[in-house]
């Protein structure tokens, strides 16, 4: 099979190290796999295609790749689908919910084939009615080049990677009372109790409380409002969830070290709680993963677990909010340790367990076994060569 493997953001970005190993898992399977970078054709998110559509026509791919769906909705003058056009199957990969990837959600493009973090994420865009075909795949890691470093060498005994977005504000709270309002509010509340933070069923629940009877799938305009609507909400549960477990555990006075600029202003020095105020270059966080006895992975529910799948290769127990496809990714007992995100504290109990017991060396032994068996990126390969094969 031959796959055109697209690269729309700078180099040092996440997806262009995820379209790196996808590369090198797909040769070593032995299929003719061609990275395109297409980075310098996106000017503040919109794409120039030509480059790319000459590329295509030239090299009669079978299968052209994008993370988070880049260049999924280019079209041709008679507005038909570039890829439709072709003949090339259209794989995009999604590591956060649809709703913050625009392009995967264009309605114009039949021979797609859609890729999700979370099993909510794909019964979102089955909602909405997106045609082609879906599957639920976490990413993948590298296989280390060395063995791990011993669980009790570490330096760190609690590890969190994260971006300091600032203190949600619930604007919506200064405007007057509407059905909007009301519907915002209902969405809010059940996302915060909801232990996978599902904003399809939290949408559905709330317009069914209130009486409204507004359902997804029905009218495309609709649909597409309500995508712009239920960003805001979705964001707002995200940072809410990240300040929330992070200032719990540092409350607990737990041994924290915290990666990301922004958290000292927000939580002060604290004898207990390291900083490193700086950001860290994507392919650089797997060794610092590598010196931390447990790390925590925030977003479950929404986001690709990447984190949970590189800490737990290098060697690291793994404490993660629930994600359904992450329990069965380490399906094995004490291979992972979840949290209740929709239960104050229940971090901090979960950590707790961890550091005052050996079994936080047995995730993290387990973890890594489980990881290094199903998770690589040679295994994700095949899973999509099995995927975009069906049809």
């Amino acid at each position: 099979m031959r796959f055109l493997l697209i690269k729309a953001v700078e180099e040092a970005h996440g997806y262009s190290q995820f379209v790196n190993s996808l590369h090198r898992a797909l040769a070593e399977l032995g299929h003719d796999a061609v990275v395109s970078d297409q980075s310098v054709h996106v000017v503040n998110r919109i794409p120039d295609a030509r480059p790319l559509a000459l590329e295509l026509q030239a090299g009669r791919y079978d299968v052209a790749l994008s993370f988070s769906s880049f260049f999924g909705s280019v079209r041709l003058d008679n507005d038909a689908s570039l890829f439709d056009a072709l003949g090339v199957k259209f794989l995009g990969w999604q590591l956060d919910h649809p709703i913050y990837a625009p392009e995967s959600l264009g309605r114009g493009l039949n021979n797609r084939y859609s890729v999700y973090s979370n099993h909510n994420h794909q019964r979102f865009a089955e909602a909405i009615r997106l045609p082609g075909r879906g599957a639920t795949l976490l990413p993948g890691g590298d296989e280390p080049d060395e063995p791990p470093k011993d669980f009790h060498a570490r330096d760190w005994p609690i590890f969190i990677a994260a971006s300091w977005n600032g203190v949600p504000q619930r604007l919506w709270e200064e405007t007057e009372d509407s059905h909007g309002k009301a519907l915002l509010v209902g969405v809010l509340d059940r996302l915060l109790a909801h232990t996978e933070a599902s904003l399809l069923d939290a949408f559905n629940a709330a317009s069914a409380d209130l009486g409204f009877g507004a359902t997804l799938g029905e009218d495309p305009a609709f649909d597409d409002l309500m995508v712009s609507f239920l960003r805001d909400p979705l964001t707002y549960v995200r940072h809410h969830d990240r300040i929330s477990v992070i200032q719990g555990l540092a409350d607990a006075g737990f041994p924290l070290t915290i990666c990301g600029p922004g958290w000292r202003d927000f939580l002060g020095d604290r004898p207990h709680v390291t900083y490193l105020d700086r950001w860290i270059d994507f392919k650089s966080l797997p060794a610092l993963y590598g010196n931390a006895r447990i790390v925590i992975n925030l977003n479950a529910g929404n986001g690709g677990c990447e984190r949970a799948i590189h800490s737990a290769i290098a060697g690291a127990a793994v404490v993660s909010d629930y994600s359904a496809r992450l329990a069965d990714q380490f399906c094995e007992p004490d291979s992972l340790a979840f949290f209740d995100r929709a239960r104050p504290g229940h971090v901090v109990e979960t950590v707790g367990r961890l550091l005052e017991s050996d079994l936080g060396e047995t995730v993290a032994q387990r973890g890594r076994r489980m990881a290094l068996d199903s998770s690589l990126w040679r295994h994700r390969a095949q899973q999509i060569v099995d995927f975009v094969g069906q049809g």
